[in-house]
């Protein structure tokens, strides 16, 4: 970083430039995934712009959560950014992504429903075309016509 310093570049030149790597990563990550999806027999039933906006998507969390991990890594010292790590995989976890959230205690299923991860996995199987029905308690996230609906259709909020 010293040396960063030192060079006639913006200071910001090095968050963006850290931040734009971790997309390029992320992109590199999602294509592979997609490629090996479709060999063993997954598609997706709305059509190829869909199915790039979910993936547009999927990028988009991902260059907003490097920026939350940029601002708290330059905010806290490496000691604490090292314990911190496992605070992140609870937001994973708690969703809708891996069981319907209806099955959940009442104080869980809040905490799902609102969780942004949830919102996304809903945008996302929305957009690739296998919603699920909407369950009676949506949330604000999973129940908003966004990209766009079926009259009562939401992906297992």
């Amino acid at each position: 970083m010293d040396r960063f310093r030192s060079m006639p570049i913006a200071r910001s030149a090095v968050p963006f430039g850290r931040t734009a790597a971790d997309l390029l990563g992320a992109a590199v990550g999602v294509a592979i995934m997609a490629l090996i999806a479709l060999l063993v027999g997954w598609r997706a039933h709305n059509g190829l712009a869909a199915t790039l906006g979910a993936f547009g998507l999927v990028l988009l969390l991902r260059y907003a959560v490097s920026w939350i991990g940029t601002w708290v890594g330059l905010s806290v010292t490496p000691q604490t950014a090292d314990s911190l790590v496992p605070l992140v995989f609870p937001v994973t976890m708690i969703s809708n992504s891996f069981v319907p959230t209806t099955g959940m205690p009442a104080w869980l299923r809040l905490i799902a429903d609102w969780n942004p991860i949830s919102a996304l996995v809903a945008a996302c199987r929305e957009l690739f075309g296998n919603p699920t029905v909407l369950a009676a308690h949506a949330a604000f996230p999973c129940g908003i016509p966004w990209p766009r609906r079926s009259a009562g259709r939401c992906s297992s909020c």
